[in-house]
């Protein structure tokens, strides 16, 4: 078992049905988002952000998925849009705290896949855009609406990366934790397959031994009757010798 190793055919083959699912689970989530973006339009009347993002987190997915079926690009273009619907969130809430929380829940979501590689368009917009948007609200830049204080300090923001960073290495050890996992369960099941079909095998060949042996066995008893009658023939004549000859 500790020298049998997946190629990157059965590799594939086993990851295909979990990308699959994946896939559908990924999507249901993105139309969450845009219908949530779309529900806080209303606070402040940001319709072309919420739609719009909707707009184009959906039509990346269908147009990438369509266009480039048997690659993963629109996985990683769906956890750059977690990061954008993180963006656009906070400033359709002008700055409320709880909207960063989402880049914590499209972390999770992600581990679904199992690859801890799709966590990086999301963590790598969600830092460049809190430092900038950060920096644009110190520096007195108007309605940006970054965060509902005046400005978030450095050592705050330091933090607030830091935590957000953190969660996706955790998301992303998980997925890789769950991968190899998937991997050793389907090594278990080929090795085990590899059994059965070994011991179909040598069923198959021990029951044509055993026909082969079952036809020897018939051979060898019609000849067994065989000489038996020819021998019971041969001790007649003789009888009939022996008798012929006292008389």
């Amino acid at each position: 078992m500790q020298n049998l190793k997946l190629s990157k055919e059965e590799e594939a083959k086993v990851m295909a049905d979990l990308n699959k699912r994946s896939d559908l689970f990924t999507f249901r989530f993105l139309m969450i988002y845009s219908v949530f973006g779309i529900f806080i339009s209303f606070y402040y009347d940001t319709w072309l952000i919420g739609f719009g993002t909707a707009a184009l987190a959906l039509g990346s997915w269908f147009i990438l998925k369509a266009l480039l079926p048997s690659a993963s690009l629109h996985r990683y273009v769906a956890s750059g849009f977690f990061g954008v619907f993180v963006g656009t969130f906070i400033y359709q809430m002008h700055g409320l705290f709880e909207m960063h929380f989402f880049a914590f829940i499209g972390s999770a979501i992600l581990i679904v896949y199992q690859n801890w590689k799709y966590q990086i368009p999301l963590i790598g917009f969600v830092v460049v855009h809190h430092a900038v948007f950060a920096f644009m609200q110190y520096t007195g830049v108007p309605d940006i609406y970054f965060t509902q204080l005046e400005y978030m300090s450095l050592h705050t923001f330091v933090y607030h990366a830091a935590l957000a960073l953190t969660v996706v290495i955790v998301c992303g050890y998980w997925a890789h934790h769950f991968r190899k996992l998937t991997m050793d369960n389907a090594m278990k099941e080929i090795a085990l397959n590899k059994r059965i079909s070994m011991t179909q095998q040598l069923n198959k060949k021990l029951e044509l031994a055993t026909q082969k042996l079952k036809t020897q066995n018939k051979e060898l008893e019609d000849n067994k009757s065989k000489l038996l009658s020819l021998t019971e023939k041969q001790a007649a004549m003789y009888e009939k010798l022996r008798t012929g000859g006292v008389v």
